[in-house]
């Protein structure tokens, strides 16, 4: 679980801004809407959702998180004299020059980590990794680049041998995360944190996804059925076949043997889907549909169901998603946070236009965020809650729609 994210010189943000997951109290205000943490008095959010104008920078502070994982996921493959595909805020002398900071404190298998790191596009000036094993701060490793260009290393007494690190942080290149290098030198001490990265925070939710859970999970497609039903989809069936993907290039091209032979080993193991819906006909008959034939708001309907139905419990996933409402009626969208919020124990941090959520029936104040754009075309991210609205007077979503909130279209 994410509790919060903190990021400065990138893309359009130019000052530290940080988007937090911490729970305010009253807690008894859509208590579903909370996750309880290892740390008794702390709850945190189980969505956000962050509002402004186009180009205001929204989907920027989702790339920073995007960012930051495929850093720590494959700065290990980097070549010597690679550079970070790294964007700062390119609109100030100084600063497109300077570093980027990233800073995340999250729970993973019940402990508090936190994850900072500061570096341009050539190297890392400073990686530090500390957690909480009895609630008391503990260093992991901190790596930081001194006056002389050398890089000065603390290796906490949990990294066990020692030496084996040590040596391995002399190897470890400028541009290469030191998190990253000792998971591929077989760190099983890191490598819970590394597969937070992978596995827990994720944008991945997929027509695929979908398709593999009803192929499957019988249970599963019974769900799913009930889900969009709930969501008045007038589908009444659905059938996935599963192929070879290789034998399907294969058939509908006129490769030669070798070229066959090469494709067939190359995707072994990848698979299609064949998704096919059933409605009623004016005889009360079952009629397939190819998923094509279907809306581009129920497809997308398809592939976030994933993010409810599948178990995801033990995971404890974070899902961060571009603009959710996109092809979908507000209503869907509606129900869909709603459903996110009752059922299930994962975090989502999503962008939205959808003004009829910012109200007290859907959300609590502290889980909706602004964005906003200012004449120098700097991004601020900002809190609902900066603005103290009253629960059981104000309307905010035409407060929001005046201006009153900021991070709206100027229209001069």
């Amino acid at each position: 679980m994410i509790i919060d994210f903190s990021i400065e010189n990138f893309l359009s943000f130019k000052e530290q801004q940080t988007l937090s997951f911490v729970a305010e109290p009253p807690y008894d205000i859509h208590p579903e809407h909370l996750l309880d943490t290892p740390e008794k008095d702390l709850k945190l959010l189980k969505t956000i959702v962050i509002y402004g104008a186009n180009a205001s920078g929204k989907s920027n502070f989702l790339s920073a998180i995007h960012f930051l994982k495929q850093l720590i996921l494959k700065s290990a493959e980097n070549k010597p004299d690679e550079k970070f595909d790294l964007i700062p805020f390119l609109l100030d002398k100084e600063l497109k020059n300077s570093a980027t900071s990233f800073d995340i404190n999250f729970f993973c298998n019940e402990i508090r980590y936190n994850y900072s790191l500061v570096l341009d596009k050539s190297q890392v000036f400073h990686e530090h990794l500390n957690y909480y094993p009895k609630k008391y701060k503990k260093n992991i490793f901190s790596r930081d680049l001194n006056n002389l260009g050398e890089y000065e290393y603390s290796i906490g007494t949990d990294l066990k041998p020692k030496r084996i690190y040590e040596d391995t942080a002399l190897k470890t290149l400028p541009n290469v995360l030191f998190l990253s290098k000792m998971v591929q030198e077989n760190s099983q001490f890191l490598k819970p944190i590394y597969d937070w990265f992978s596995n827990t925070l994720s944008e991945q939710f997929s027509l695929e996804d979908t398709a593999k859970s009803i192929h499957s999970d019988e249970n599963f497609k019974k769900r799913f059925l009930k889900f969009l039903e709930n969501q008045d989809i007038d589908i009444v069936d659905i059938n996935v076949d599963k192929g070879s993907l290789a034998e399907q290039i294969i058939k509908n091209n006129n490769f030669t043997p070798e070229v066959q032979e090469k494709i067939l080993e190359d995707l072994k193991n990848r698979y299609y889907y064949d998704i096919k819906t059933y409605h009623r006909n004016s005889d009360n008959e079952l009629e397939p549909f190819d998923l094509e034939l279907e809306s581009q708001g129920t497809r997308k309907l398809f592939a976030l169901s994933s993010l409810l139905l599948n178990n995801y419990k033990k995971f404890e996933k974070t899902f961060y998603v571009d603009e959710l409402s996109s092809a979908l009626h507000p209503l869907l969208v509606k129900n869909f946070l709603k459903e996110f919020n009752h059922t299930t124990f994962n975090q989502l941090i999503c962008v939205t236009h959808d003004t009829h959520l910012i109200n007290q029936e859907c959300l609590r104040k502290d889980q909706i965020y602004f964005v906003e754009k200012d004449k120098s075309q700097v991004s601020s991210l900002y809190s609902l809650l900066e603005f103290n609205p009253r629960n059981d007077r104000e309307n905010w979503e035409l407060r929001y729609l005046s201006g009153r909130y900021g991070a709206t279209p100027f229209f001069g």
